[in-house]
């Protein structure tokens, strides 16, 4: 197992600073673009792979993944058409500057039990900070499962603690400790393949990107 370990420190945890006004410093700006290149490296996405992102979103997580494979198609699910629409993509992507093509991304309105989208249509999902909000887990991770190919690979990156929070202030839900996020892939028949920080506050909090191969029944 390859294991990279970036620390990115700054005042606060760089996972909220970038989402924020702050995040236009340019020390914080220059963090969040070290974060993007180490996740876009570790999902090595190939030509003719057909992604989907799970609770996009205004788009934060995958817009830069967008920029960096503005030829590859994606579909954006969510479960909020107010937050995920293509007007708002559409905004996100010009105001990062970058080369995203709209026209390759397809919105997808799911519910909170599954995605509504076809059996076996995609080789990449992406379920980035998204685990600790599902009420549904158990139903969700199964729907992720019969959307992909065979051979298809699910990338999951939470926020996790050291120690309990009861909130995250962001969503209102708790946050995971790695050995429950664990435990939950594992229930679900997903298999760890590879893993890796990508920003970690130096206190309690740290971002955790995982490979994950989900097991047939």
């Amino acid at each position: 197992m390859h294991f990279f370990r970036t620390i990115l420190l700054a005042t606060g945890f760089v996972a909220w600073f970038c989402q924020s006004s702050a995040a236009q410093k340019p020390g914080l700006d220059s963090l969040k673009k070290k974060k993007e290149q180490l996740v876009i490296q570790f999902l090595n996405i190939q030509p003719g792979d057909r992604i989907v992102d799970i609770g996009t979103g205004s788009g934060y997580s995958l817009i830069p993944i967008a920029n960096a494979y503005p030829d590859i198609k994606i579909t954006a699910e969510d479960i909020d058409s107010n937050t995920c629409n293509t007007a708002l993509l559409t905004k996100r992507i010009l105001q990062s500057g970058g080369p995203a093509n709209i026209g390759n991304i397809t919105i997808q309105i799911g519910t909170e039990k599954g995605t509504n989208l076809p059996v076996r249509s995609f080789t990449r999902a992406f379920v980035f900070d998204v685990i600790h909000e599902m009420t549904w887990k158990k139903e969700m991770l199964a729907d992720i499962k019969r959307i992909l190919r065979d051979s298809g690979v699910v990338y999951i990156e939470e926020v996790l603690v050291h120690k309990k929070i009861k909130k995250d202030r962001g969503c209102n839900y708790p946050f995971l400790t790695e050995p429950e996020l664990k435990v939950i892939l594992q229930d679900n028949g997903y298999t760890i393949v590879r893993e890796i920080i990508t920003a970690d506050s130096g206190k309690n909090r740290y971002l955790k990107l995982f490979e994950c191969k989900p097991q047939r029944e």
